[in-house]
């Protein structure tokens, strides 16, 4: 996985949907054919990059409100990102 995969797979989540942003298990391990370790980089590498973007970042078992509900990331998602107003 390089910097350039990081970067692509980012911009293809923003857009399809620049408000939220939501990473499973089964699109980066078995689409994706990344390993543990480097889904674990991947989720780092996003959570900088976004952040930096205005997002709020949440993984699995968080709680987080999107669209006035309050919602639980589940345990086949890896990472919820919602845009700051």
């Amino acid at each position: 996985m390089t910097l350039e995969f990081v970067d692509n797979y980012i911009n293809k989540k923003i857009l399809e949907n620049k408000n939220f942003i939501k990473y499973t298990f089964y699109e980066l391990r078995i689409k994706c054919n990344l390993s543990k370790e480097e889904v674990k980089q991947i989720l780092e590498l996003s959570k900088i990059y976004l952040e930096q973007k205005g997002y709020n970042i949440y993984f699995t078992g968080d709680e987080y409100i999107y669209q006035n509900k309050c919602k639980i990331v589940k345990d086949n998602e890896l990472m919820v990102a919602i845009r700051q107003d």
